[in-house]
């Protein structure tokens, strides 16, 4: 594991938020040192730009075209280990580097347990990216009417968030009717909403930089008693793991509580992903909150709760929150009650 009071060691960022996180500063291009300095490696392009937003940081920035920069910064720092993302680092990547230093090690535990832990900073601009979205959604899903698409119901939820300080989505919003709503990751399109529809709205923004995630049912016309049970299986599931989770609770166990619920009430196979996920600077990041999963969740780790439920060719079910841990408990970002809207 990568020691940052090792002055022999070297933490190499590869990934565009990796470099941000431990810079400091969101550059498009280039490459992050973080060690007994912290410099970051950048090309005439950006580098004019970046260099008083990377010092006001307290990283240093240096005009590079490539590499080959890091690798001398290196060698002059007689620097014996590198870590890097091995995920993330490229075959010719680490050829470039690997005479540089004595060895290289993958360092994507390192990173991921940095950035797992929230501090309150990063909580509020999640908090804020997460009141952008839930009021975007209520106040879209009040307007729809027979004969819109799916995809006018995403342009009006889009606009609405960058029109209230989102810098942009988190991720390609889906908006499924009907059946569409049974494909997790549903390409959103031109599907005409009529009578008798359910609508799944998959959606999140941006706030400098930080993430949000949600995902809201409702229902155009009178539900039948099929999917009512199936949403009330749903929204037991989310509510009692959200309510079980605590710090400390191994990330595979969070998952088992939902997933048993659903199994209970003969959902088992329908609950065909996991339950959850980190959200930051990423999407998708750690912790996993899935059967396989190592994590063990705990307080300041920001993750989804969403359960879901599928049936090829009728319809699909799923309730997704963002929460926190603190004080040992889940905290929604969200207000509203997570009953299903009848439209």
């Amino acid at each position: 594991m990568f020691n940052e009071k090792n002055d022999k060691e070297y933490l190499l960022l590869t990934g565009r938020s990796d470099r941000r996180y431990f810079s400091g500063a969101d550059i498009a291009e280039g490459y992050a040192l973080y060690g007994k300095r912290k410099v970051y490696f950048t090309d005439a392009r950006y580098f004019s730009a970046a260099k008083p937003e990377l010092e006001k940081a307290g990283t240093e920035c240096v005009l590079s075209s490539g590499l080959s920069a890091v690798a001398e910064f290196l060698e002059a720092e007689k620097t014996e280990t590198l870590y890097a993302d091995f995920n993330l680092l490229t075959v010719k990547e680490y050829r470039e580097l690997e005479n540089s230093v004595k060895k290289i090690e993958d360092g994507a535990d390192y990173i991921a347990a940095r950035r797992m832990i929230k501090t309150e900073a990063e909580i509020a601009e999640i908090k804020k990216a997460c009141k952008i979205a839930e009021d975007a959604y209520h106040a879209a899903i009040t307007l729809v009417k027979e004969g819109d698409t799916e995809a006018s119901l995403r342009d009006k939820i889009e606009k609405y968030m960058t029109d209230h300080g989102a810098e942009g989505v988190s991720f390609e919003t889906i908006v499924a009717f009907g059946a569409g709503a049974a494909v997790p990751h549903h390409v959103t399109g031109g599907t005409v909403l009529k009578r008798g529809m359910p609508i799944l709205v998959d959606m999140g923004c941006k706030v400098n930089g930080y993430c949000s995630d949600m995902t809201r049912m409702a229902y155009f016309g009178t539900p039948s008693e099929k999917f009512v049970k199936a949403y009330d299986a749903v929204l037991k599931a989310n509510l009692k793991a959200e309510e079980l989770i605590t710090s400390g609770t191994p990330a595979a166990e969070a998952d088992k509580i939902a997933r048993d619920i659903l199994t209970e009430a003969g959902y088992g196979d329908k609950f065909t992903h996991s339950l959850g996920h980190g959200v930051g600077l990423d999407i998708h990041e750690r912790p996993a909150v899935s059967p396989r999963s190592k994590d063990t969740l705990v307080n300041g780790m920001v993750f989804t709760v969403e359960p879901g439920v599928y049936l090829d060719g009728e319809f699909g079910i799923r309730i997704e929150d963002t929460v926190y841990l603190k004080n040992d408990k889940v905290v929604r970002f969200f207000e509203d009650d997570k009953n299903l809207i009848i439209l």
